[in-house]
Order: structure tokens, then C-alpha cells, then sequence
């Protein structure tokens, strides 16, 4: 059950974030014209909010369950790894060797943590 959610809690956040940046393509979603704040809510966006709120639910149920030391950086490893392959095959974003590199580090961390003393 622990894993199922793990992996749920991940693909939500990461799903959000996409949806988020899909939806902040006409502009930022919140702005403050003439001293008026101007919403600019799309579909994306709104999803986008109502699956963070899914993810933020996960969030405070894995951090209640889990050391912090070990749930937070598997989360925000596995979250960061699935953003970085989707910003270069979703939105083109380049892939640069320091990148690169670093998802090596982020790997090899993952490993160094799930490592039994």
C-alpha cells in the first residue's frame, strides 16, 4: 500500500505541474492589472489546482507515516525526474549536459537512500 501511494502521490504532483504549465501558456493565471487583481483561469488551470489539492492531501498522509528525512527527497527526486523527461518531450525544453548530470546525481542519491544499513 505504502509504494501505491508513494507512486500516486508522485504521478499526481508531477500531473499538476504539467497541466499547471500547460495552462500558464495565455499567460500567468494571476495578475494585478490597474491595482485589480485579473484571473486568468483555463481549464488547465483549474485542474491543475484541483489535482495539487489531490496531491497536497497524499502529501500531508506520506509525510504522517514516513520519516522526513527519507519521504522528502524520494518524493521530490521522483517528482523532479518525471518533470525534467517531461519539459523536453511535452514542452521541448532542452536537455543539457549539466541536466543530465545532475538527474545522475538525483538517481545515485535515490539509491544511497534506499540502501540498508
Amino acid at each position: 500500500m505504502s509504494k501505491i501511494l508513494i507512486t500516486l502521490y508522485v504521478l499526481v504532483t508531477s500531473f499538476a505541474l504539467i497541466v499547471l504549465k500547460l495552462g500558464s501558456k495565455l499567460g500567468p493565471p494571476v495578475q494585478i492589472l490597474n491595482n485589480k487583481l485579473h484571473l486568468n483561469l483555463t481549464t488547465y488551470t483549474i485542474f491543475g489546482v484541483l489535482f495539487y489539492g489531490v496531491s497536497f492531501l497524499l502529501y500531508i498522509y506520506l509525510i504522517s507515516k514516513y520519516d522526513l528525512g527519507y519521504i522528502i527527497p524520494l518524493t521530490t527526486a521522483l517528482v523532479y525526474i518525471i518533470i525534467f523527461t517531461a519539459s523536453f518531450t511535452i514542452f521541448k525544453e532542452s536537455f543539457t549536459l549539466i541536466k543530465i548530470i545532475g538527474i545522475f546525481f538525483i538517481v545515485a542519491g535515490l539509491v544511497f537512500l534506499n540502501l540498508k544499513k
